[in-house]
């Protein structure tokens, strides 16, 4: 990765070699994006399938996370609405997504001592 950000900033101080790279057809482009985007989405599946989804409200967070993040593809006006800062934050479906998942898991899973330890002011053995 790193290797890939010394090209990139070599090429920028070389006119030239920015026009070769510029002449690259989109379709040559697109087909490096496909791969590119496809290589993401599978890290991202293969992330998920190591999360536990039974017994914890973790299904519910990824389905509404993925819903919150798809609003900006199916109605790209959705946050017209909003507050500008608002709309700089959820204008992108990534971070809107990321959002939703980080407070999500954080409603609904809470923290991991409370979640797995199952001990509370209740069960502590008080009256």
């Amino acid at each position: 990765m790193a290797a890939a950000g010394v090209i990139l900033v070599v090429l920028g101080l070389f006119p030239k070699l920015a026009a070769v790279i510029a002449a690259i057809p989109n379709a040559v482009l697109g087909g490096a994006g496909i791969a590119m985007f496809g290589m993401v989405a599978a890290s991202g599946i293969k992330t998920l399938s190591k999360v536990k989804f039974d017994g914890t409200h973790n299904i519910m967070v990824v389905a509404i996370s993925l819903g919150v993040g798809m609003i900006t593809l199916a109605v790209p006006n959705f946050y017209h609405n909003f507050p500008s800062w608002a709309q700089v934050i959820l204008h992108s479906g990534i971070t809107a997504g990321s959002v939703a998942a980080i407070l999500l898991n954080a409603l609904l899973n809470g923290t991991e001592d409370t979640a797995h330890t199952g001990t509370d002011a209740t069960q502590s053995g008080g009256a």
